[in-house]
């Protein structure tokens, strides 16, 4: 078995546990914001095509896993814009409940809880991970030796 037949399969697994992962922290938030399916949907995709790759490494497998990695890339990226905007958003929210609190025109609530700010990162390493399964050059060094 080849490195970049392996690297799929640790896109694989490690798609699955994001997968889950994802399904468990995102259950509160699906029917408030609809872009919180859009890991799921990515990762579920990405799950199943490089199980394909792993299975059977041929071109239109890895074109596919090719594919489906810069996306994993882009919807971490765009993840990481969501989870820390959510973040700026709230924290503006409460300077000025804070605030209103101690002119004495508000009332104190329970602190929120935040998405963590780097966790979508995980998901651009899956699909950094399917990239370099899926590098031309990697090929010629393989064919070479």
């Amino acid at each position: 078995m080849s490195l970049r037949r392996a690297l799929a399969g640790f896109v694989s697994a490690g798609c699955l546990f994001l997968l889950i992962e994802v399904l468990l922290s995102h259950r509160e938030v699906f029917g408030e914001k609809p872009v919180a399916w859009a890991p799921i949907i990515f990762c579920g995709l990405a799950l199943l095509i490089s199980l394909w790759a792993f299975a059977q490494w041929r071109p239109s497998a890895q074109k596919a896993l090719q594919v489906v990695s810069v996306f994993l890339l882009l919807v971490g990226v765009a993840g990481l814009y969501f989870h820390n905007a959510e973040r700026l958003e709230g924290e503006e929210h409460e300077a000025k409940e804070h605030e209103a609190v101690e002119q004495g025109k508000g009332e104190r609530h329970e602190e929120e809880h935040h998405a963590p700010p780097l966790a979508p990162l995980a998901i651009s390493g899956m699909g950094i991970l399917g990239l370099m399964a899926t590098y031309p050059k990697w090929e010629q060094e393989e064919q070479q030796s």
